[in-house]
Order: structure tokens, then sequence, then C-alpha cells
């Protein structure tokens, strides 16, 4: 498969993938029934990504404008999403004094790494010009977006699983 039909699909989901974030959050609220790390991971999670899909035709538009300042709108933006939704994951999980799931470390660090690379990103490109970390940049950013949500989902049941039998091995 060649790396630009790969890249069109990867972005392609985004759209899927937003549904798959809400309804794994219906489903978490429906299975977890109190406040939980899953729940306010999956709560998070389909928020930031949500505003993300949401914001990028408007976005689009501003970036296309010449000036540093229009590229810059472009990856702040997004950058300003993945460390709001860092923020509001760990001050929930405080605020509910939930313990951090693995769940939620992993949304966490998925966060991390989007806005790591979409600031590296920006900075060679407008500050240094050059184009080392383009592929990470062009196809790290979808690939993790894609496979988060199988990831947290992966997680959560495997949390389950073991929290099932941890209570069953107790009687």
């Amino acid at each position: 498969m060649e790396w630009d039909r790969l890249e069109f699909i990867l972005f392609s989901l985004d759209k899927y993938v937003f549904i798959g974030y809400f309804f794994f959050l219906i489903l978490a609220v429906r299975i977890e029934k109190k406040a939980s790390s899953v729940l306010i991971t999956f709560t998070v999670v389909a928020l930031a990504n949500g505003v993300m899909t949401s914001l990028v035709p408007l976005l689009y538009r501003l970036a296309a404008n010449d000036g540093i300042a229009y590229k810059f709108i472009w990856y702040g933006t997004f950058c300003l999403i993945d460390m709001l939704a860092i923020y509001l994951l760990f001050k929930f999980h405080k605020l509910l004094k939930q313990n951090v799931s693995a769940v939620a470390e992993v949304a966490g660090a998925a966060f991390l790494c989007l806005a790591t690379i979409q600031v590296l990103f920006f900075v060679e490109q407008y500050v240094f010009t050059s184009s080392v970390i383009r592929p990470i940049y062009q196809y790290g950013i979808p690939l993790i977006n894609v496979a988060l949500l199988p990831l947290l989902l992966l997680l959560w049941m495997s949390q389950r699983y073991r929290i099932k039998h941890q209570a069953q091995g107790a009687f």
C-alpha cells in the first residue's frame, strides 16, 4: 500500500473515529454506571475529538492563507486542544477522586504525543525550514488518532476482566 493511500484512508476515518468515541462513551456510561476513570477518559477523548473534527474545515481555510500566523493557528489550535484534554483528564480525576487508570494514562500520553508532534513540526517547518519529521507528522497524527480508539477499548476490557476475576477470587 502506498503511503499517500494510507494517509487518505487514515484521514477519511476521522468522522468514524468520532462516532466510535461517542458510541463507546455511551457504552461506558451504561456499563460503568458511576463516575470512573474510564468514563472520564471517554468523555474527554470524545469531546476533544469532536471539537477537533468540527474545527478542521475552518482551520483549513485559515491555514490556506499566506503568513506564519495563519499556519500557527492550525498547529496551535490542535496543540491547545490536546493540552486542554490532558488538563481536563487529570483535573476531572482529581475532582471526582478517581484513580488514574491505564486507559486514562494512555489517552493522556496520546494527547501529549499529538501536541508534541504539532509543535515539533511547526518549529521545524517554519523556523528551520526543513521537512525531516514530515512523515511523522503526516502519518503519525492520523495513525495515533485511529489507533487510540481500539487501544483504549482493549485496555478497558482488560481492566474490567481483571477486576471481575479479582472479585470472583475474593469469594
